[in-house]
C-alpha cells in the first residue's frame, strides 16, 4: 500500500468563446488539496470536474500590474488551458481594472497571482462560453513546495474510515516560507489527527508572495486539505470534500486557495459573468 496525496488537475478541452451572460446554477467550493490512499504503484485517475455536467477549469496566472492598475504583464501558470480558451481569456484580463498593493498608502507596482474557476458553458454541439464564478488575487502554493511536502493518511484513520475537511490559515513571511499554522476561524470540527498531519506537512510549504515595490510582501490564505479513503469509494467531484469560503468567494474549486487581506484586488465586476 502507498501513500499517495494528489493535488486533483482537470482534463482541458478545446473550445470557441463567445460573448453573452448566462445565469450560472449554485456552485460547490471544493478541497484544494485531497490526501488519498491508494494499492499499487499509480496515482489515483481523478475523473475531470463538473457541474452539472459543465467542465470546469482553475487556470492561474502571474499578474504585473503598474501604478494606476493596469495589467501590466500576464504570464500563465503550469499547464494553461487550451488556445482557444486562453487567448480570449487573457484579453479579458487585460481590460480588467485592479487596484495594486501600495507603500506608504502610494499605489506602485505589484506582481500578484490571478486564480480563476471558470465553467464552460455549451452553447451548442461545437461552441462554449466561459463562465468566471470566482476571481482571486494574492500569493500561490509553489508546486516544487507542496510535491515534496505531502500530508500523510493518519494510519488509525484509515484502519476505521474515517475522513475529513480540514480547513488551515497559513501565514507566510515575504519570501514565502510559512511562519503560522492553524485551524481557520469557522473550520469544521474534524479528527485531530488530521489537523496534526496537515500542519505537520504544511509547515515545510512554500508560497510566491506577492511583490509589491519589488519586495515580498508577508501575508496569509486559506487551505482546505480533503482526507479521503478512495479504497472503499471512488472519487468524484462530489464526493464530500466540500467547505465554505469566506463570503464573496463561491465555486472554487480544486487547487483553489483564498488569500486573506491581499495587496492586489480585483476591482472589475466579471464574477458570475459569461466572457
Amino acid at each position: 500500500m502507498k501513500w499517495i496525496a494528489c493535488l486533483l488537475a482537470t482534463t482541458l478541452a478545446s473550445a470557441a468563446v463567445f460573448a453573452g451572460d448566462i445565469a450560472p446554477p449554485p456552485l460547490v467550493s471544493v478541497a484544494a488539496i485531497t490526501v488519498t490512499v491508494e494499492p499499487g504503484p499509480t496515482p489515483l485517475a481523478v475523473p475531470p470536474e463538473t457541474s452539472n455536467g459543465q467542465l470546469r477549469l482553475h487556470p492561474r496566472w502571474t499578474l504585473t500590474l503598474d501604478a494606476s492598475g493596469r495589467v501590466a504583464g500576464l504570464e500563465a501558470n503550469d499547464e494553461a488551458p487550451v488556445d482557444a480558451i486562453r487567448l480570449p481569456l487573457e484579453n479579458a484580463i487585460r481590460s480588467w481594472h485592479f487596484t495594486p498593493g501600495a507603500i506608504g498608502g502610494k499605489p506602485t507596482e505589484t506582481r500578484t497571482t490571478l486564480a480563476l474557476d471558470i465553467t464552460l458553458v455549451e452553447r451548442g454541439d461545437t461552441t462554449f462560453g466561459v463562465r468566471v464564478d470566482d476571481a482571486r488575487t494574492g500569493a500561490d502554493l509553489t508546486m516544487k513546495g507542496f510535491h515534496h511536502v505531502v500530508p500523510k493518511y493518519p494510519s488509525d484513520a484509515l484502519r476505521h474510515r474515517r475522513e475529513g475537511m480540514v480547513v488551515l490559515r497559513i501565514d507566510y513571511d515575504g519570501n514565502g516560507h510559512v511562519v503560522g499554522v492553524r485551524p481557520n476561524d469557522g473550520a469544521p470540527a474534524v479528527d485531530a489527527s488530521f489537523v496534526s498531519s496537515a500542519e505537520t506537512a504544511v509547515k515545510r510549504w512554500t508560497f510566491s508572495p506577492e511583490i509589491v515595490g519589488g519586495r515580498g510582501l508577508a501575508g496569509s490564505t486559506i487551505v482546505p486539505i480533503c482526507f479521503a479513503n478512495y479504497l472503499h469509494h471512488k472519487p468524484s467531484a462530489d464526493s464530500g470534500c466540500s467547505w465554505t469560503p469566506p463570503a464573496g468567494h463561491g465555486g472554487l474549486g480544486e487547487g483553489g486557495i483564498v488569500a486573506i487581506d491581499p495587496a492586489a484586488r480585483l476591482e472589475s465586476d466579471v464574477v458570475g459573468h459569461t466572457l
